[in-house]
């Protein structure tokens, strides 16, 4: 059965559809896990993922009756390589005009879609940017139902740095429908999904899904409207080819 839920891209004026791709990196916060994962696996979790972790502000241009209109679409993404790759779902900068990244530290950049896969809502970016924090890439496979995993994103476009949530596991291979911005029909079709009950909401969208050794398995796609304790992640393997695709076109 198909379970109809919301993607969790986030704006104000307008809701274009919410993430990724994947190559192994490696990540300068991956030490900070070691030092205190035994007490606090968590906060280690977080303080070694949040500075890779950035806004993506979309541009977006809408019909209305009166006209057209314009209008900004907030998600999320997170750093693949040092010199300004970043990951998100293709939702979230999709029929985009102008696409901006928001480093942690508040530093804007202009942004270029250099990849998208819209069949499996990836898309990756590139900032003109050198010496940013990348996240380490872990695979899917072999995760088992139970495991914790650490999900961070922008949630709701709130001020202030991302928002943390935390949970397990719930299922794997997961298949839904998620619906378009107005509520009505489908505008996006996903399978093989993760399945998470750490809160994601609108904004989420494009954000890393960690375990608690630090590595990214999971861009979270969507969480359900009016439900709790049910989200939804792209399996970070299915997203490989499409980096490989961006780091070869940046070559």
């Amino acid at each position: 059965m198909l379970l109809v839920l919301a993607a969790c891209s986030a704006t104000p004026t307008a809701t274009p559809t919410a993430s990724a791709a994947s190559a192994t990196t490696t990540t300068s916060g991956t030490e900070l896990l070691a030092s205190s994962a035994d007490n606090e696996p968590i906060v280690a979790v977080v303080a070694a993922t949040t500075p890779s972790v950035v806004t993506v502000t979309s541009r977006v241009q809408t019909l209305t009756p009166f006209g057209r209109s314009t209008g900004e679409a907030v998600g999320t993404g997170f750093v693949v390589r040092t010199d300004g790759f970043i990951r998100t779902n293709q939702h979230v900068v999709e029929g985009a005009s102008a696409v901006t990244v928001t480093l942690p530290s508040g530093g804007e950049h202009p942004a270029i879609v250099v990849a998208e896969d819209a069949q499996h809502d990836l898309a990756v970016l590139k900032i003109d940017a050198a010496g940013l924090p990348a996240l380490s890439l872990g695979s899917a496979d072999g995760l088992e139902i139970g495991e914790s995993v650490v999900a961070v994103g922008y949630a709701l476009d709130l001020p202030g740095g991302p928002t943390v949530t935390s949970g397990i596991i719930s299922s794997l291979d997961r298949t839904i429908n998620v619906q378009g911005s107005n509520g009505l029909g489908t505008a996006r079709s996903y399978t093989g999904l993760l399945q998470t009950d750490a809160a994601l909401n609108h904004g989420n969208s494009g954000g890393p899904l960690v375990t608690l050794d630090g590595r990214v398995i999971g861009v979270n796609v969507a969480g359900g409207d009016g439900v709790e304790n049910i989200g939804f992640a792209i399996p970070i393997d299915t997203a490989a080819p499409l980096l490989q695709q961006a780091f070869g076109q940046a070559a």
